[in-house]
């Protein structure tokens, strides 16, 4: 596990997603480098995107040609803590 979520290097809406991830003990790295791209938070084979800019078209593309499943939430869904919980529970 890396665990590299400070106030300096991540954004609020990180920071809300590492505490649950971490309050669930649940393993991840944060701001991975991956096939070239960096991903926000690795969970096993999971790629979870804090959407706050546009995104790269063919990223999703190319880590699911990887192996790996994209998903995202805006800026805007990780006020929602309930969900932020939830999505990682189906995750686990």
């Amino acid at each position: 596990m890396r665990y590299n979520v400070l106030r300096k290097n991540s954004t609020k809406s990180e920071r809300r997603v590492y505490e649950v991830l971490k309050r669930l003990k649940v393993p991840f790295e944060h701001r991975v480098k991956i096939g070239g791209y960096e991903i926000d938070f690795l969970i096993g084979k999971y790629c979870l995107e804090i959407d706050g800019h546009p995104q790269f078209f063919g990223k999703n593309e190319k880590l699911a040609q990887m192996g790996l499943t994209p998903i995202h939430l805006s800026n805007l869904e990780t006020r929602d803590e309930t969900l932020i919980i939830n999505l990682i529970k189906k995750l686990c």
